[in-house]
């Protein structure tokens, strides 16, 4: 395996110094932000354009002739215009949205909804993030439509295949994305709109993780729909657009009504305004237009072959990857950019992210906005690392090393937590008091891996707590002496906050566990407040859940 050559480090250093988020350091270690297909860090040009709008020309737009909201509204237009123009594309083609899934959604309902009748078939592929699955059911279900979905084969791919012989039952839409969130998989979108359209079915292209990374011509592509979000791509969140060919933006009807978007209004009726502002109600996020513009720029000033170098430090981190015990990667799409899942076969994916954060390290856990993906590949989570133009290789090795500590840790806690009982207590009772989250990650880690036999949960769906990242069921059992909590969770950490919940809560006295306030327990643990919003609310579904048991 090879380190990146001096001259692609001396190139990404060039790139990063611009980025300041990335200047700081996280639990005392340098940020390894390896979560772009999240959201992008955003460009110091790009701060500096939103802030000089605001210090300088903030008025609305499109509605009054003095000097600053005349200002306003040339640099708002000038930024359609440049934003539709990086996408091989004219001004007027440019429908401004609050982000991609605002974007899908206008298709959906301003299109879509007036197009399909009743048993019209709509084809989506089986990569899609929620954002282009969802609206295309509810469009389906409100037209007694069909929705036929695209295989996922083994590998990450589409199964072009089956997508040829959905192509013969002539739909009226085929919905899919240009690089999937989860895998990175680029599919042959031009291919695939040639072949779609000699079937006079129209294409829609998600383009959210295609643009930050790859050199987009939507005529050229020739999609009858491009959606994008802004803040994927290096600028600002809550601006993205979608791309329309002519004949879409005269097909599509105004799905949101109101101010800016008319032409002429009565008490008893209205007329709307030529395209693109008939479909742009209400006052648009002009800042973050003006900051999307400068993202354009700044990705249009890149170096030109950033993109091989971004393709080359993937390749890196796959080999890295691969070169470690227990670490196994999701799919293997011949062609990909920026994104590979991967999961440990020795830790779960919840309990690795909290080892990577310690570390400085920033990846994606969950189901990535993908629940149907995530089944199909059999991985109920996965860890997610995606690059951007400034990710390095330091960044990798960061990753790395962090997951190697991890894997040894926790070989360590479980020797610990098996054979010295004692490590056991003192873990509980630390925990009581305040330590750093270091401290408490292990110390949840080892009262985790201890949970005895005697107070597991039997894992059935009765008992499955659904608002939790990782799988966690909660029992309450009534016995002689009162009532018994069993707790249980794939995720250590989770396992480690519920071991604790049931050992307070059983040594109540019967009394005093019909008067439990789970709420007031969980406020007084000192390792509450160091949880992440997501993890406090799964813990605290568990309390509302053992809270809701009790009263039956």
């Amino acid at each position: 395996m090879l380190p990146l050559s001096s001259s692609d480090v001396n190139l990404n250093k060039n790139i990063r110094h611009q980025f300041p988020a990335l200047q700081q350091r996280i639990n005392g270690q340098p940020l390894a932000y390896l979560d772009s297909a999240a959201t992008s860090q955003k460009p110091a040009p790009v701060l500096a354009a939103i802030q000089h709008f605001y210090r300088r020309d903030n008025a609305n737009v499109h509605r009054a002739g003095y000097t600053i909201a005349a200002r306003a509204t040339e640099q708002f237009e000038q930024a359609r215009a440049k934003v539709a123009g990086y996408f091989g594309m004219s001004a007027r083609n440019l429908v401004w949205t609050r982000g991609c899934t605002e974007a899908i959604n206008f298709v959906a309902y301003s299109w879509a909804l007036q197009q399909l009748n009743a048993g019209d078939l709509l084809v989506v592929s089986g990569l899609e993030h929620h954002a282009n699955l969802i609206p295309w059911q509810q469009v389906c279900r409100a037209r007694n439509a069909e929705l036929a979905i695209i295989p996922v084969l083994a590998t990450g791919e589409l199964d072009q295949q089956a997508f040829q012989q959905l192509l013969q039952r002539r739909p009226k839409l085929v919905a899919l994305t240009h690089v999937s969130n989860v895998l990175g998989t680029v599919n042959p979108v031009a291919n695939m709109i040639a072949l779609a359209h000699q079937y006079d079915a129209k294409v829609l292209i998600d383009g959210a993780q295609a643009a930050a990374h790859l050199t987009v011509d939507v005529a050229e592509l020739g999609a009858d729909f491009y959606t994008f979000s802004g803040h994927k791509m290096y600028g600002p969140t809550g601006i993205g657009g979608v791309l329309l060919s002519n004949d879409m933006l005269n097909q599509c009807q105004p799905w949101q009504t109101g101010g800016e978007m008319v032409e002429a209004v009565s008490y008893d009726t209205a007329s709307w305004a030529q395209p693109p502002h008939c479909f742009e109600a209400g006052t648009p996020n002009i800042a973050g237009a003006i900051g999307l513009a400068s993202a354009v720029a700044f990705l249009e000033q890149l170096p030109e072959d950033w993109q091989q170098q971004e393709a080359a430090l993937l390749a890196y981190a796959q080999q890295r990857l691969a070169a470690i015990d227990g670490i196994r990667l999701i799919a293997a799409p011949a062609e990909q950019v920026a994104v590979q899942s991967f999961v440990s076969d020795r830790i779960h994916p919840q309990d690795l992210a909290q080892y990577l954060d310690q570390f400085g390290v920033a990846v994606r856990l969950g189901k990535h906005c993908a629940h149907p993906l995530l089944a199909a590949l059999g991985e109920p989570v996965t860890l997610r690392l995606s690059l951007g133009c400034y990710s390095n290789q330091q960044d990798i090795d960061q990753l790395i090393a962090a997951i190697d500590a991890a894997h040894q840790g926790d070989t360590e806690t479980a020797v610990s937590a098996e054979n010295n009982h004692l490590d056991l207590d003192e873990a509980v009772a630390a925990l009581k008091v305040g330590q750093s989250w270091q401290q408490t990650l292990s110390r949840l880690i080892i009262v985790g891996k201890a949970l005895p036999s005697a107070l597991k949960a039997e894992r059935a769906p009765q008992y499955l707590i659904h608002d939790c990242e990782s799988a966690t069921w909660l029992q309450l059992e009534h016995g002689e002496s009162g009532w018994q909590c069993l707790v249980d969770s794939e995720a250590n950490v989770v396992r480690g906050m519920l071991h604790l919940l049931a050992l307070d809560f059983n040594r109540l006295a019967v009394a005093e566990q019909r008067q439990f306030d789970g709420r007031d327990w969980l406020a007084q643990q000192a390792f509450f407040q160091q949880l992440s919003m997501t993890r406090q609310s799964g813990i605290s579904a568990a309390i509302e859940q053992l809270q809701q048991q009790l009263k039956t």
